[in-house]
């Protein structure tokens, strides 16, 4: 069952990233704790794969915003399962909900930093083609990408700067 994160669930979430990215497992361990405690956490965008009572799968959108500007955008990161869960639908139910949720909040897009070949089944495309730039952070540039949720919308153009909690 995919539902909204309670406060609870956070040291199973904590864990969760920890066991399910290997050895940058405690890198995003304290990346999803840094997101929790700030200004860039949106609480009613965070997921869990709940499985009898258990936290097998979390994503979270956090907020990032548009060089020299303060424009703000939405990007989904990070999306975790535990390694005994994964290949079984979580993480997709995940980021369907993240989508879902974001669109129904009446946001435009939903940036994320991910492998093309996974992502691209849900509609996420390459951002620089639709003029939204990657974080110099950005390990590769072909896997920022975006989602367009509103065709009609006027998309914000620019570098993307990601919150501090992605740049330590």
């Amino acid at each position: 069952m995919i539902r909204v994160a309670f406060e609870r669930d956070w040291p199973a979430i904590v864990e969760l990233h920890r066991e399910a990215f290997g050895h940058e497992g405690d890198r995003v361990a304290r990346l999803a704790g840094e997101l929790l405690g700030s200004e860039w956490y949106e609480p009613e965008l965070s997921f869990v794969s709940d499985v009898d009572g258990t936290v097998v799968g979390h994503v979270m959108s956090t907020w990032s915003r548009i060089e020299g500007s303060d424009v703000r955008v939405l990007q989904l990161s990070p999306l975790g399962v535990l390694p005994a869960h994964q290949r079984r639908g979580h993480g997709s139910a995940l980021v369907r909900a993240s989508l879902e949720a974001v669109r129904a909040r009446g946001e435009p897009l939903l940036l994320l930093e991910g492998n093309p070949a996974y992502y691209g089944r849900f509609g996420f495309v390459r951002a620089g083609e639709l003029g939204l730039l990657p974080p110099p952070q950005t390990r590769y540039d072909w896997a920022f990408q975006v989602a367009v949720l509103d065709p009609g919308a006027e998309l914000p153009q620019g570098r993307v700067v990601y919150s501090p909690p992605f740049t330590r």
